[in-house]
C-alpha cells in the first residue's frame, strides 16, 4: 500500500473514531460536521482566533479559523524559528490539523519544539471557539498488521542528509552512482543547517578575486597555536590529516559552486580570526542545505525522511551490504553496494555524552547541536566492529544561559567571568571554543556587570523575571556575593584587581585594553554561565579515503564515515572557526566520490 492511500486510511480511521467517542459523549461537542450540521448543533463559534506560544527561538503566532462545525484554516502569521529546520513543521502541522480535524498530530523530528507550540496555540484557540479539547486529542488507532516490510537497491545508501551526507549524495552521483539518502528527522540539514554556513579555505579563488592572500601555512599556524592551549597528552590533532584536509577544502570549496550550484555572499574574517578565509552564503547553514538540497533533489537523488536507520547489514565475510531502516510504513530494507555514515555526532545523546563526555552532560539542553546529533551511525559501526577514536571532546560554542534574555551576552567579551570561589579564571577575550573549555573546568561560572549604562538594556530585560536562581543580585559588591554564594573577600578582590587594570590599561590576565570596563556601579547583577556544545569530536576511526576501520587497522569493506560521525583525527580540543562544516563537505565530497569510484572497479 503507497503511502499516500496508507495516510488516507488513517486520517478516515481517525475520523470515525472521534464520531463514535462524540456519539458516546457531549453531543454539543461532535467532531463530525455532517451530523452536527442536521441536527443543528455547532462544535465552534464561528470566526478567527489567534494564539502566541514559545517555540524554539521565541514566540510563534497562530491563526485559526473556524466555522460552526469545523476547523477551516490553521496559518503561523509570525515566528523567529530557523528556517529549513521549522519550515516542514510550520508547513505540515497545519495540514494535519485541517485534514483530520484533530490535535493529534505527529511532532516533525528535528523540529518538534516548533510543532508544539504550533499545537499548543491551536489548542489555545480551539478553547477560545468553545472546542472540544479531549476529543480533538484522540488519535486514530493505528494496526501493527499495517505496517509493512519493503526493499530496494542501489549503488550507495548515504546514513544522514546534513552537510556531509547531501555533498556525499551529489559527489556519488557525478561519479555516476545511483544513489539514496536516509533521514530519521523530517527535514534535511543536521547541524550544517544550524550554522552560519561560513566554510574556511585558504588559497581560493575567490580570496584571489578579492585580493586577500592566504596560505595553508598561515592557517596552520593558527591551528597549532590554538590546539596547544588543550589537552597536552592527547595524540592528536594528526597534522598530516589536517594538511590534507587544508588542501581538500580548497578543492571542495569551488565544487560546491561548480557543481553543487551554492554561492557565497561575501568572504571575511570572523571574530578573533580576522584573515579573510571563511566563505558565507548570504543567509548561512540553511541557504547553504538549501541549495545542497534542492542540486541533489534535481539530479533525482531520493532523500527518504523520517526514515531511520537501525542496523548496517553485513555478508558472512563482514563486508557491509546495506542498511536496516524504520519509518511510518514499516522496515524498510536497502541493499547497497557501499554506505556512507553521515549521521552526525552524539552531543544529544545523554548516554553517549554520560560514557564519553560526563562533564558535558548536566548542560545538554542548551546545546546548539541539531536534534539528530544521537551518535546512531557510531553506534551502528561499533556494533560491526569500527574502532572509536580515543579521546573524544566537544565542538565548543562558548557558554550560554538558561534564561533566554541572557543569550546575547554569550558573545559579549567585554564583561568578566568568575568562579564559585569568586575568581577570575582567563581572559574572556579568547576564541568560543576556549571558553568552552575553560568554563567545564569549574563548578559554577558567573557573569558579573554592574548598572552603568551599557547594561541598561540587559537589567531592565530580566526585571520580570526576578526572583530567579539563575540570577544573582546585590546593591553593594559584599550583598552580590552573598547571594551568589561566594566568598565576599575574593569577589571583592576580584572586581578591585580588575578595575584597577582597566584604569592602567594593563589586565591581570591580559586582556585587551578595547575590551576593559570597570564595574563600579551599583546595583550589581551575576548571571549563571554553562559550557556549550556545538557538537563532538569523536566517531569512528576512518582512513585517508573516509573509509571506516578496525581496531586491527583494516578496512570494514564497503564502509564509509565523514563529518561528526569521524571528525577526530584534524583536532585536539580546540574547533578552529569555519572547519567543522568545511570538513562535513569535504568529507562528505570525498567518501562519495570514492565509494563510487571503488564501486566502478569491483573494489
Amino acid at each position: 500500500m503507497s503511502r499516500i492511500w496508507k495516510k488516507a486510511l488513517i486520517v478516515m480511521m481517525g475520523a470515525l473514531l472521534v464520531f463514535s467517542l462524540a456519539a458516546c459523549g457531549n453531543s454539543g461537542n461532535s467532531g463530525n460536521k455532517a451530523a452536527n450540521e442536521a441536527s443543528g448543533s455547532s462544535v465552534y463559534k464561528a470566526g478567527t482566533y489567534t494564539s502566541v506560544a514559545k517555540g524554539n527561538n521565541g514566540d510563534v503566532t497562530v491563526e485559526v479559523v473556524f466555522d460552526a462545525n469545523a476547523i477551516v484554516s490553521v496559518t503561523v502569521k509570525d515566528h523567529k524559528e530557523t528556517q529549513g529546520i521549522s519550515d516542514p513543521a510550520i508547513e505540515k502541522i497545519p495540514q494535519g490539523i485541517v485534514t483530520g480535524q484533530t490535535l493529534a498530530v505527529d511532532v516533525i523530528s528535528g523540529a518538534t519544539n516548533t510543532s508544539n507550540a504550533i499545537l499548543t496555540a491551536v489548542e489555545d484557540c480551539v478553547k477560545q471557539a468553545g472546542g472540544d479539547i479531549d476529543t480533538l486529542k484522540v488519535a486514530a488507532a493505528v494496526k501493527e498488521g499495517d505496517k509493512t516490510d519493503s526493499e530496494m537497491s542501489t549503488d550507495v545508501v548515504i546514513i544522514g542528509a546534513g552537510g556531509t551526507g547531501l555533498a556525499a549524495a551529489g559527489s556519488a552521483f557525478e561519479q555516476g552512482a545511483k544513489v539514496v539518502v536516509l533521514e530519521k528527522q523530517g527535514n534535511v540539514g543536521g547541524s550544517t543547517a544550524l550554522s552560519g554556513g561560513g566554510i574556511a579555505a585558504t588559497g581560493t579563488r575567490f580570496q584571489e578575486e578579492i585580493g586577500v592572500k592566504d596560505t595553508p601555512e598561515d592557517w596552520m599556524k593558527l591551528w597549532k597555536e590554538r590546539q596547544s592551549t588543550s589537552n597536552p597528552d592527547s595524540q592528536y590533532p594528526d597534522y598530516d590529516r589536517v594538511t590534507k584536509f587544508m588542501d581538500d577544502a580548497v578543492d571542495t570549496t569551488h565544487w560546491l559552486v561548480d557543481y553543487m550550484n551554492h554561492k557565497y555572499a561575501r568572504v571575511e574574517g570572523y571574530g578573533l580570526d580576522p584573515v579573510a578565509r571563511l566563505h558565507f552564503p548570504e543567509k548561512g547553514g540553511a541557504e547553504l542545505i538549501s541549495n545542497l538540497e534542492k542540486t541533489v533533489r534535481e539530479k533525482g537523488i531520493d532523500i527518504l525522511l523520517e526514515t531511520k536507520a537501525t542496523e548496517l547489514l553485513t555478508d558472512e565475510q563482514g563486508a557491509v551490504v546495506g542498511v536496516k531502516a524504520e519509518n511510518a510504513e514499516g522496515t524498510l530494507t536497502v541493499h547497497a553496494k557501499k554506505v556512507i555514515i553521515a549521521a552526525g555526532g552524539f552531543a544529544k545523546n545523554e548516554e553517549m555524552m554520560q560514557r564519553f563526555l560526563p562533564q558535558f552532560v548536566e548542560d545538554i539542553d542548551i546545546s546548539a547541536a541539531a536534534a539528530g546529533s544521537t551518535g546512531d551511525g557510531i553506534l551502528m559501526a561499533e556494533k560491526i566492529g569500527a574502532a572509536l577514536y580515543e579521546d573524544p571532546w566537544v565542538i565548543g560554542l562558548g557558554m550560554g544561559s538558561r534564561i533566554q534574555e541572557l543569550g546575547g551576552l554569550s558573545w559579549d567579551t567585554t564583561k568578566i567571568l568568575v568562579n564559585e570561589k569568586g575568581n577570575r579564571f582567563f581572559n574572556e577575550n579568547s576564541h568560543y571554543a576556549i571558553v568552552t573549555n575553560q568554563v567545564v573546568n569549574h563548578e559554577q561560572v558567573w557573569m558579573v556587570i554592574d548598572s552603568n549604562e551599557a547594561n541598561t538594556k540587559t537589567i531592565e530585560s530580566i526585571q520580570g523575571l526576578l526572583p530567579n536562581d539563575e540570577i544573582a543580585t546585590g546593591g553593594t559588591v559584599q550583598e552580590l556575593a552573598d547571594a551568589m554564594a561566594v566568598p565576599a573577600d575574593a569577589l571583592g578582590a576580584t572586581i578591585d584587581t580588575f578595575n584597577s587594570g582597566v584604569a592602567s590599561g594593563k589586565d591581570a590576565f591580559n586582556k585587551e585594553k578595547e575590551t576593559l570596563i570597570a564595574i563600579n556601579k551599583g546595583p550589581y547583577y551575576a548571571f549563571k554561565f554553562y559550557p556549550k556544545t556545538m557538537g563532538t569530536f569523536g566517531g569512528v576511526k576512518v582512513d585517508e579515503h573516509y573509509r571506516v576501520l578496525k581496531e586491527d587497522g583494516t578496512v570494514i569493506p564497503n564502509l564509509y564515515a565523514g563529518g561528526e560521525a569521524a571528525n577526530r583525527s584534524i583536532y585536539n580540543q580546540v574547533y578552529m572557526s569555519g572547519s567543522a562544516v568545511q570538513y562535513a563537505l569535504t568529507s562528505g565530497r570525498l567518501s562519495g566520490a570514492h565509494a563510487a569510484n571503488a564501486m566502478k572497479e569491483g573494489q
